[in-house]
């Protein structure tokens, strides 16, 4: 019986999910092409995450990290209580973030929280290997 039950919510969990290209939030970062060279960063986060307001308050304005990621990514915020989230972006845990290209195809991603200078790299080598 519990088998059943699983295998039911499993099915209508995907039922409701969404393909990434079709969240409206995604389709409207290049909607006026003046995003699209710019890959979207998708953050899977919670209100409730100490290691989310940490990467968001820190690590994402500290001066160095701000500026590559302005020239390089939209941030797509997803809290992972509320919103629904796009199928095929699986997180084991927060904060998550997806690298994820025009065509909504994943080309990167970071699971957790870091410091400043090796999330920098990180984020520099994804950039890199999608030019």
């Amino acid at each position: 019986m519990i088998k059943i039950f699983f295998l039911f919510i499993l099915t209508i969990s995907s039922i409701c999910a969404i393909q990434i290209t079709q969240d409206l939030s995604f389709q409207n970062i290049y909607k006026d092409n003046q995003n699209n060279d710019k890959l979207v960063l998708m953050l899977y986060s919670a209100k409730t995450c100490p290691q989310c307001a940490y990467m968001k308050q820190k690590v994402f304005k500290n001066i160095e990290v701000k500026k590559f990621m302005d020239k390089q990514f939209v941030i797509l915020e997803k809290d992972v209580n509320r919103d629904d989230l796009p199928q095929g972006f699986d997180y084991f845990g927060i904060p998550t973030m997806f690298f994820v290209n025009k065509e909504g195809n994943q080309v990167g991603k970071i699971i957790g929280s870091s410091r400043a200078k090796p999330f920098l790299q990180q984020i520099q080598n994804i950039v890199k290997e999608n030019k």
